[in-house]
């Protein structure tokens, strides 16, 4: 009976494996694009910055609130344990020369009342809701030199991984071409046609390639990890980079960036400037308004209730009733130079962000300039060692061919080997200093509205 189920429980338990397998290793794929949109919607650093300008609206709404009607209720219970006492001239009563003590009052009194009050005229408000504004502006902006700053990131984060794998490429091609020549090598060294020093001279060469694919994998692993850090992903989401590396450099026109007009005026810093300017104006009308009145009116209604005995809970007794009307203006008139001081702080932090604005200017115009020397210097270099890997390759393929037909030595071919191993990487670090060259003048270069 056992027998004639085993077969179906180990069918069973294989795909409840495979399936569970299969979880595991599910790969989230990302082209740059995508993997820069993600990162724009989950960066750490961006969702703080975004929660930042919800922030500054909510102290919008709170400042403009302090200008809208506002109501206050109170209650209050005294007991009067022990009345004051107070002394009067005998004179009222008939007794001259004497003080009689009275008593005034209730052992138990309470009230409640509301009071509606309403600023009517404040420029301090008015000011300080218009500051508050300009900030929801500021960190706005701060929201958009975030994304950009997180875009350059990824791409940063993101080109390493490809350079990697195509370097891997490299490697393990090379290593498959070895081994079979090793095996070749080994026959013609058992028939006598070879030495024992080609041998280990193959021997040797794998091992170190063997070894630079392991560190491979490792860079590899951080690269990933590192993308997925500034995406903001969990570091146990296995992922995968689907752009191609001729894909990124087919995008690469190099002209067309080197053409490109940059606008101050539309630069995310610079934008960020007169934001602070704007700000910096209004803290100095904010701290003028200190010498304007403020007017505000309220209206008071109130019951009070005096009692004897502690019966305020009977409604048969009497409560008495009070209301007030009244408009309150508040005229500064002397603070001893404060408030003339401050005006003079707030000029002064004005002058500072104009010499602030003609520094970043010229840094602006500096960083485009550098940034366009260095993409155009990373692309020269870019060109010059793409032909000479390929030279490289030339070399060491015909060599290869001349080691197989005897007319080679296994030195020539390891000399050639790592000539051509070491243009490689060469190649591939050159395609990575112009992709970063690429980012960054795209980035100094964006334009925003």
């Amino acid at each position: 009976m056992i027998r004639k189920y085993f077969p179906n429980v180990l069918l069973m338990i294989a795909i409840v494996i495979l399936q569970s397998v299969g979880f595991s290793q599910n790969v989230q794929s990302f082209s740059l694009k995508q993997a820069q949109e993600y990162a724009v919607e989950n960066n750490y650093d961006i969702k703080n910055v975004r929660t930042d300008v919800k922030i500054a609206e909510k102290t919008v709404k709170e400042n403009t609130a302090i200008g809208l009607p506002q109501i206050d209720a109170s209650l209050g219970y005294n007991n009067n344990l022990k009345l004051r006492t107070t002394l009067l001239p005998g004179e009222i009563v008939g007794r001259p020369g004497e003080e009689i003590p009275v008593q005034f009052g209730n052992q138990h009194t309470a009230d409640f009342g509301a009071t509606l009050s309403q600023l009517l005229f404040s420029g301090k408000y008015i000011v300080g809701l218009m500051t508050a504004k300009a900030f929801v502006d500021l960190r706005s902006d701060n929201v958009v030199k975030s994304e950009i700053e997180i875009r350059n990131a990824i791409a940063k984060a993101y080109y390493p991984v490809i350079i990697l794998q195509e370097n891997k490429k490299v490697f393990d091609s090379t290593l498959v071409t070895l081994r079979n020549m090793l095996k070749d090598t080994k026959a013609y060294y058992k028939s006598g046609f070879l030495e024992d020093t080609d041998v280990d001279q193959l021997e040797l060469m794998i091992s170190d390639i063997e070894a630079t694919i392991t560190n491979l994998d490792n860079r590899l692993g951080i690269a990933r990890n590192m993308l997925k850090y500034q995406m903001g992903l969990n570091a146990d989401v296995n992922i995968a980079v689907t752009d191609k590396l001729d894909d990124i450099l087919n995008d690469v026109n190099s002209e067309y960036l080197m053409n490109l007009q940059f606008d101050i005026a539309k630069h995310i810093d610079y934008k960020l400037l007169k934001d602070q300017e704007k700000l910096s104006g209004l803290k100095m009308r904010l701290q003028k308004t200190e010498y304007m009145p403020t007017l505000s009116a309220f209206y008071s209604y109130q019951q009070s209730a005096f009692r004897n005995e502690f019966n305020l809970l009977d409604f048969n007794e009497k409560w008495y009733e009070s209301q007030m009307l009244g408009i309150k203006l508040q005229i500064p008139i002397f603070s001893s130079g404060n408030r003339h001081f401050k005006v003079q702080k707030a000029k002064l932090e004005m002058d500072k962000l104009a010499v602030q604005d003609s520094k970043l200017q010229q840094g602006l115009k500096l960083k485009v300039e550098t940034a366009k020397s260095e993409f155009s210097n990373a692309f020269l270099i870019y060109l010059n060692k793409k032909k000479s890997v390929q030279q490289a390759q030339k070399i060491y393929n015909k060599t290869e061919i001349k080691y197989k037909s005897g007319m080679a030595s296994s030195l020539d071919l390891s000399q050639t080997y790592n000539q051509y191993l070491t243009g490689q990487v060469q190649y591939l670090q050159a395609i990575l200093d112009l992709l970063y060259k690429k980012v960054d003048l795209e980035k100094v270069l964006t334009k925003v509205e």
